[in-house]
């Protein structure tokens, strides 16, 4: 009898377990088809969200399993029920911030084009940004070529090349790397809003990131991470635009269909460094990689989360007052995530913590556990609610400024963008509250309002009688 009780437990918990990862999916599924261009802006979250689910549905059901970050085991449980919550939240929130009325709505109010009302003569500002960024990455290559001091070659970790050989740009690169990769694809996709083509060099510039991120060591995590920021301007522009009469979706499908040989060359790019990663710079660890790959692919990703779920699920055991304190005000390391700075020294002896800390090593995970060490087991659905907001509303005010042109505010908005991104994907909290941000947030908000007055003069300044449907036809005339 007991054995029978416990495989009628175990099944339920597999059946639980099993249902909301099924829900999750078929949600990402539901956006994929109804709403391609919100899976590309939306894809770092949708993937992130799907891996760490899987690796926690793994946990769940092949418990106890031997964790080698942690050094203990984890597992079985229902932890995969309350994640899948609370990415089902995000995933709802998104449908709602891009319903297609909303949809209809915007294209209806963006009819007009700001750079058929422009002078001619002005400084093209595409082919000004191309000269900078080109001077830009060759300085890149010279900077890492004069150290003498190939990671590729020499089998360096990218943590330790950072750190003791990488440059000033290499830095540079390192901090806005993301950011700059967000404005490329932008540049690349923007002339499409004016019925042209991509501008395949901005694509270009994009591809000499990636094999430059390839020979300073960087693996899959590294292209992913700049990939989905590259293509959220596409997102962007599909959202926006597919419900205006005169978009050509058949001709913008068959300009991303014709990507495919660059988007199968990245692919190869990235398997290749995962192999070499693996089995070149690791090459010692040979014997090892099955456990290896199965640890990172499957342990890792969840495991943060299964340690909140124990401790504040079952355990009951949260404390909001020592989270906030190591969140905002005594972190160990101010200057970078505290988020998972607190998950790790919960869940680890305080003095390796900081000894990994100070290495540069960070485990995977942060959202949305660092909402549920604040808010508790019922309060951390709340703060997840309100996160989901900020996102998907911030994600829409993106896609109506790059569909509407509106150029300066998409460039002071990409900061804002980067911060809310990694917010959901690892969980970092304490770069709200910095200085800095509260700077970058006061200035791309004054942007906005400054182009916006403009663009109002610019619209005013145009003759009453133009006869609008002789300037839109202008407008989507290539």
């Amino acid at each position: 009898m007991g054995a029978l009780l416990w495989d009628s437990g175990a099944l339920l918990e597999l059946f639980l377990n099993a249902s909301v990862t099924l829900l999750v999916f078929a949600l990402i599924a539901r956006i994929s088809l109804s709403q391609p261009g919100l899976l590309l802006l939306s894809l770092l979250f949708c993937f992130v969200s799907s891996w760490r689910l899987v690796s926690v549905l793994y946990i769940d059901i092949s418990g106890p399993i031997a964790s080698e970050q942690l050094e203990r085991s984890i597992g079985p449980g229902l932890a995969s029920v309350p994640l899948a919550a609370c990415q089902i939240l995000v995933l709802l929130m998104l449908l709602v911030s891009f319903h297609p009325q909303r949809l209809k709505a915007l294209a209806a109010a963006s009819n007009f084009r700001m750079p058929n009302f422009l002078p001619s003569g002005r400084l093209d500002l595409f082919n000004l940004a191309f000269w900078i960024v080109l001077l830009f990455e060759v300085a890149l290559w010279i900077e890492m070529l004069s150290r003498g001091s190939i990671p590729i070659v020499g089998k360096i970790e990218r943590l330790d090349y950072s750190r003791q050989f990488g440059g000033f740009l290499h830095g540079r690169l390192m901090d806005w790397g993301p950011m700059l990769a967000f404005q490329l694809g932008l540049l690349f996709a923007a002339p499409v809003l004016r019925g042209a083509r991509f501008d395949h060099r901005f694509g270009a510039l994009f591809g000499g990131l990636m094999v430059y991120l390839l020979f300073v060591g960087h693996r899959f995590s590294s292209f992913f991470l700049y990939f989905s920021f590259f293509i959220m301007p596409l997102g962007c522009i599909l959202l926006g635009r597919s419900k205006a009469a005169a978009f050509d979706h058949s001709a913008f499908f068959r300009m991303l269909r014709a990507l495919w040989l660059p988007v199968a060359g990245l692919g190869a790019l990235v398997l290749g460094a995962l192999t070499y990663s693996y089995a070149v710079v690791r090459g010692g660890e040979s014997g090892l990689l099955q456990a290896k790959l199965t640890q990172r692919l499957l342990v890792q990703q969840g495991e943060m989360w299964w340690m909140t779920y124990e401790r504040v699920f079952l355990h009951g055991d949260w404390n909001a007052r020592l989270a906030f304190i190591k969140l905002f005000l005594d972190p160990f390391n101010p200057n970078r995530n505290s988020t998972m700075q607190l998950l790790m020294e919960l869940g680890l002896p305080i003095e390796r913590t900081h000894d990994l800390i100070d290495s540069g090593i960070a485990y995977a995970g942060g959202w949305p556990e660092v909402l549920f060490e604040l808010g508790g087991p019922v309060n951390g659905f709340l703060l997840t609610a309100i996160s989901a907001i900020i996102f998907s509303e911030f994600l829409f005010l993106l896609m109506r400024c790059v569909v509407e042109e509106r150029y300066a505010t998409c460039f002071f908005l990409t900061p804002i963008l980067y911060a809310v991104e990694i917010n959901l994907a690892s969980g970092m909290m304490n770069s709200f509250i910095q200085l800095t941000f509260m700077i970058k947030l006061g200035v791309a908000i004054f942007v906005y309002v400054l182009e916006d007055r403009w663009r109002a003069r610019l619209m005013a300044s145009i003759s009453p009688g133009a006869d609008q449907a002789t300037v839109f036809e202008k407008e989507v005339t290539p």
